[in-house]
C-alpha cells in the first residue's frame, strides 16, 4: 500500500484528510462540539458563543496590555468577561475603554515574573541528579503565575509544602505574593511503548503528531532526539527528527517528513471527520481549549495558566501552558486547539481520562518561531 494510505490513519494531524468538514466561527466541528458538551457541560449555542467570545477576547487583551503599560498585571477570562489586572488605578478607565474589566491588584507582574525566573535558575541550573527518581521525589511538581490570584503558585506534594514555602522566600516573595497548591501525584510524560494509530519513534515508543508544517510536522521534544526515525504503525518511513528540545527551555520537536508526504492543515476528529486549522492565534487564560491524541481522542477543558515550569522525572521544563484537560500515555505531542486556532502540542501531566487530570502543552507559536517553520492551514 502506498505511503499516503498509511498516513491517513495517523492519530492527529497529517497526511491525508478525506472529506474534512470546514469550520467557521459560527459552525463548530461536530467533534469539538461533542467534546465541549461532554467536558465543559455546554450546549450547542453556549459552546459556539464561547469560542466566538474567546477569539475576540484575545484582541481586547492586546489593546488593554498596550494602554495599561507597566501597570499591566495579566489578563484572564471569567464567565465570558475579559479581566485585566492593573496596579495603577489611574489606568482603569483606559482599560475599560478597550472592552475589558479592570481589576486593581497589589503585586507587580514583573516582580512575580522575576521570582519565577529566579526559581528556574535555582532548580533547572542544578547539576543533574544521578538518580532521576530522586529528582521526581523533590516534591515540587510545577510553578506558575496565576494572574487572577495575582500570585506565583507552587504546586507540591503535601509533605513538601515547607520546601515550597522556603523556595518562595529564597526568591524574595512575601506570603502575600505566593501560594502553595497541593497535588496528589507528580507529573509524568505522555509517551508509551504500546501500539496505536499514531507515529512511532525508532520502532518502539509512540507519540501523536501535533501540526503539519510545510516541510513536516511538530510534536513534543521528549518523543525523540535529532536523528531518531519516525514511522507509521506499519513501519513505513515517515520522517526523521531534525530538531528537538527536552528537558530545559522547552518540550518541542520538528520532524522532517520523507519526500512525497501530503501535509494538510487538519487534526484527527476521531470518528467525525477531521478538524480544520486556520491559524495559531493564542487563547487567553480562562479560555476553552481542546486536544486530540492517539490514545484518548478529543477532550476539552480550560487554560489555567501560562509559562508554567514543570518538574518531570527527566528534568524541569519551562514555558508550558497548564490546563485541566485530561490526557494519557501516547497522547504526547498531540494537537491542542481553540476552535480552529492551533495552540500547542501535548507535553505531560498527571491523572487520566477516567478520573480527570491536569495536562501541560508546549505553545505551538514558540515551536514555529524557534525552528523557522510555517504552519499548514486548511
Amino acid at each position: 500500500m502506498e505511503l499516503s494510505k498509511y498516513l491517513a490513519f495517523l492519530a492527529v494531524v497529517l497526511p491525508i484528510a478525506y472529506g474534512a468538514p470546514t469550520q467557521t466561527s459560527n459552525n463548530l466541528h461536530p467533534r469539538i462540539l461533542e467534546a465541549m458538551k461532554r467536558d465543559l457541560g455546554l450546549n450547542t449555542v453556549e459552546a459556539t458563543a464561547r469560542v466566538a467570545r474567546e477569539l475576540q477576547a484575545s484582541e481586547v487583551i492586546d489593546k488593554a496590555r498596550t494602554v495599561a503599560g507597566s501597570s499591566f498585571a495579566g489578563a484572564w477570562l471569567e464567565s465570558g468577561v475579559v479581566h485585566v489586572g492593573v496596579t495603577d488605578h489611574a489606568k482603569a478607565d483606559e482599560v475599560t475603554a478597550t472592552g475589558a474589566t479592570p481589576v486593581l491588584v497589589s503585586n507587580d507582574l514583573s516582580k512575580l515574573e522575576k521570582a519565577k525566573a529566579d526559581l528556574d535558575k535555582m532548580l533547572i541550573g542544578q547539576p543533574k541528579a544521578r538518580d532521576v527518581v530522586a529528582r521526581a521525589n523533590s516534591g515540587i511538581a510545577s510553578y506558575y503565575i496565576d494572574v487572577a490570584a495575582n500570585k506565583l503558585i507552587i504546586s507540591s506534594l503535601a509533605d513538601s509544602r515547607a520546601n515550597a514555602e522556603q523556595l518562595a522566600a529564597q526568591v524574595g516573595l512575601s506570603p502575600a505574593e505566593f501560594g502553595v497548591r497541593t497535588v496528589q501525584t507528580m507529573p509524568s510524560l505522555r509517551a508509551t511503548v504500546t501500539g496505536g494509530d499514531a507515529y512511532y519513534i525508532d520502532g518502539s515508543s509512540r507519540c501523536s503528531i501535533g501540526f503539519a508544517v510545510t516541510t513536516g510536522f511538530v510534536s513534543a521534544g521528549h518523543c525523540g532526539q535529532p536523528g531518531s526515525s519516525a514511522t507509521t504503525s506499519d513501519g513505513e518511513p515517515l520522517g526523521t527528527f531534525a530538531e528537538s528540545i527536552f528537558p530545559g527551555s522547552a518540550d518541542m520537536s520538528y520532524v522532517e517528513t520523507v519526500q512525497g508526504t501530503e501535509l494538510t492543515g487538519y487534526v484527527d476528529g476521531y470518528g467525525q471527520g477531521d478538524i480544520a486549522i486556520s491559524g495559531s492565534r493564542e487563547s487567553a487564560v480562562g479560555a476553552s481549549v481542546c486536544r486530540s491524541g492517539s490514545t484518548t481522542g478529543v477532550h476539552c477543558g480550560t487554560i489555567e495558566a501560562k509559562g508554567a515550569t514543570v518538574n518531570y522525572p527527566e528534568g524541569y521544563v519551562v514555558g508550558l501552558t497548564q490546563t485541566n484537560v485530561c490526557a494519557e500515555p501516547g497522547d504526547s505531542g498531540g494537537s491542542w486547539f481553540s476552535g480552529s486556532q492551533a495552540q500547542g502540542v501535548t507535553s505531560g501531566g498527571s491523572g487520566d481520562c477516567s478520573s480527570g487530570g491536569e495536562t501541560y502543552f508546549q505553545p505551538v507559536n514558540e515551536i514555529l518561531q524557534n525552528y523557522g517553520l510555517t504552519l499548514v492551514t486548511a
